[in-house]
């Protein structure tokens, strides 16, 4: 039998061609058209992190088919990615700046004006009340006037030990004064050793005022009990046998009646006393927030640095629904007092007051405040006049033009 030669050819590609011809993207593992059945795609999912998991390490690092590509790709598939570390690195580069601009601060020798240096109390001497701290070349305004505590520190802090404070100080023309540059207001705070944080700081006022004139039992004038007292509509002076035996039932009645009328001048006067305090004390602290937010805004203007500045922005915005709370709180206070104000002259007075003061009290404390009625209290030295027989601008002008909140 004649044997047949059978040619067997090999095609061989080079390694450029064959990538022309084979197709490497992920349509080889997923075919498109199984997209619209579910359990195909969950197994071909399934098949891909299979395949991606057991050839995870022989994928490159860097390039066209690695590691960072795939990184790349989803996450620009996924869109406004965020990585949680790149929060901590801008937290940290704000802290390092703030660092930075401290210890630049701490570097650069503090300015000091050519004639009055740094640490001299200066008074405007037109106008006493008017007191000035230098500080890097600026007037820094105290609080209060050469009474006040803080003054009283700051003197003794410079070395002065004399007996008449206005030999440690140097008096200064108001036109001299308006010529240095201003800085902010200079407090108490500042002669701490350490500079507050804003939670800090504004932990001192916001825990300070809590109160609810709405929540307060004491204000209703229902519960200060006023009585009179009626004679026995069976009294008959002639059915007693004596005149002796008369006289003791009608001094009997009598002790009665005035013990009823000492009790409701009680009422009367431990309801006014009350309400008096807590007009204080509200008053108070109205002028406190005030004399906080003018600080707030004083170093919101002329902090020493932007740091500085805008913790002063914070505390100001803080501090303004404490003052708002005050001043309706006052508003409630006035429509009270109008009917308490005067003291009880007499049984019969202090009765039909505190009468009228109950047959009031639900309308005045459920009334809204009105924005014309808060804005009495604007700058807490305004709306004396709405108590009258309380001496506020009293309480105030003891420590001196403007008052002094420390």
């Amino acid at each position: 039998m004649a044997q047949e030669k059978i040619k067997l050819t090999k095609k061989v590609y080079d390694k450029s061609s064959a990538g022309d011809l084979i197709d490497r993207s992920f349509s080889e593992i997923i075919n498109l058209n199984d997209s619209i059945n579910n359990v195909n795609l969950d197994n071909n999912i399934k098949r891909l992190f299979t395949l991606y998991n057991d050839i995870f390490y022989d994928i490159p690092k860097v390039g066209k088919q690695s590691h960072t590509t795939l990184f790349k790709q989803s996450r620009d598939y996924i869109g406004n990615y965020i990585d949680s570390k790149d929060a901590e690195i801008e937290a940290l580069i704000d802290q390092i700046v703030d660092l930075e601009q401290k210890l630049s601060n701490q570097d650069q020798p503090n300015e000091e004006h050519p004639f009055y240096r740094n640490g001299t109390l200066i008074v405007d001497r037109e106008a006493f009340w008017n007191i000035y701290y230098m500080d890097r070349a600026t007037r820094r305004k105290l609080g209060g006037n050469e009474n006040s505590e803080l003054f009283k520190d700051l003197l003794a802090a410079t070395g002065y030990k004399g007996d008449n404070w206005k030999d440690g100080v140097t008096f200064v023309s108001p036109q001299v004064i308006s010529k240095l540059t201003p800085g902010p207001d200079f407090g108490p705070e500042d002669l701490g050793a350490s500079e507050t944080n804003v939670e800090e700081e504004r932990a001192t006022f916001e825990g300070s005022f809590n109160y609810n004139a709405l929540q307060d039992g004491e204000l209703n004038p229902n519960n200060y009990p006023i009585t009179e007292y009626t004679i026995p509509s069976n009294y008959d002076p002639s059915g007693f046998y004596n005149s002796f035996q008369l006289a003791n039932y009608n001094n009997d009645i009598t002790r009665q009646i005035e013990q009823t009328n000492i009790a409701n001048i009680s009422s009367y006067d431990k309801y006014r006393e009350y309400l008096r305090n807590r007009i204080i004390i509200v008053w108070q602290s109205e002028k406190r927030f005030e004399i906080l937010k003018d600080k707030y805004e004083n170093d919101t203007e002329f902090g020493f640095t932007e740091s500085e500045r805008n913790k002063a922005q914070i505390l100001r915005d803080a501090v303004m629904p404490k003052i708002r709370q005050a001043q309706e709180t006052l508003v409630y206070y006035k429509r009270l007092w109008t009917f308490v104000k005067n003291k009880s002259a007499n049984s019969a007075n202090a009765k039909s007051l505190m009468l009228e003061a109950q047959a009031n009290f639900e309308d005045n404390i459920n009334t809204p405040v009105t924005d014309n009625e808060r804005n009495d209290y604007g700058g807490w030295n305004k709306g004396q006049n709405n108590f009258p027989n309380i001496d506020l601008e009293g309480l105030t002008s003891s420590t001196g033009e403007g008052g002094n909140l420390y």
